[in-house]
Order: structure tokens, then sequence, then C-alpha cells
């Protein structure tokens, strides 16, 4: 898991959030916990770690970005939005998206919990891809992968 540091008292309820999930699920081994400054950190520190030893299946992320007086928490979002999408088509991990973006912190702390709880979201998030990539991995090896995508391309490709 990756988790910013800024507006802790909500990352918090995120992680602990998160960890619930995972916990009661006694297949999974919960890996390491990183911490990083802010949401813009995320997608670097998700990348060191999908490609870090040992492997990991998902990494799960954690942040919230407050509006402020500014279009920085737009910029913000969308960097980190943007970022971790390519790190984990990069990577071929994948990399749940558990980012509140909120214009005040009210907001954001309604999404810690019920129906809106972006870290129970995030980490059912991460165990579903990360049993997709093991179905997927038990289902065929790398060659029969790599001519499945060269028929695919074959035929959304023009004549």
């Amino acid at each position: 898991m990756v988790v910013s540091q800024f507006n802790t008292e909500i990352t918090g309820r995120l992680l602990d959030s998160a960890l619930t999930v995972l916990a009661a699920d006694e297949r999974i081994k919960i890996g390491p916990i990183v911490r990083v400054p802010g949401s813009f950190e995320i997608p670097f520190a998700a990348k060191m770690m999908a490609r870090g030893e040992p492997s990991v299946d998902a990494v799960i992320c954690l942040g919230v970005i407050l509006q402020g007086g500014t279009d920085q928490n737009t910029h913000l979002a969308r960097a980190c939005a943007i970022g971790l999408q390519w790190a984990q088509l990069e990577t071929g991990v994948p990399m749940t998206f558990g980012l509140i973006s909120a214009p005040s912190v009210e907001v954001a702390m309604d999404r810690t919990r019920g129906e809106l709880d972006r870290g129970r979201e995030a980490a059912l998030a991460a165990i579903e891809m990360a049993e997709l990539k093991l179905k997927r991995r038990m289902k065929t090896d790398y060659k029969d992968l790599t001519a499945e995508v060269a028929r695919s391309e074959a035929f959304f490709s023009p004549s």
C-alpha cells in the first residue's frame, strides 16, 4: 500500500478501512505500507513497489486532495490518476485509486465510511484485480498471451 501523509486524519481512516477488508481474507498477505509526502508522490512509490522484490499482486493507493483557493487540487488529482494508470500499464501490476478529491474536509470524511468508503473500495478492487491477474496467469503463458494480443490487434487494425 502507498499512503499519503498529507491529511493524515482522513488517510488514516482510508488505511484502516483497507486493512480491515484485507485482514478479513485469510488468503491475503499484507505487504509493506509506504508513506509518501502527498498524493502527487503516490504514482512514483506505487511503481517502485510494483517493480520491487518480493513481487506484489496489487498496490492499493490512498490519498486525499482538498480543494483550495486555486486550481492546484485539480492538477494534482489528474496527475495522480494519470501517473497511476501509466505505472500499472507499464508494470503489469494493478494499482487501485483510493484517492479522494473533495471540496472540504467534511465531504472527504464522508468518503471514509459506509457505502462511500474509498479505502474499502480500493482494497476490494485490489483483491478483484489480483485475482483476475492470477486467473489469467494460470490460464495461459506469455507466448499464448502475446499471440492473443496480436490477434486482437489484427482484428482492430484498419484494412
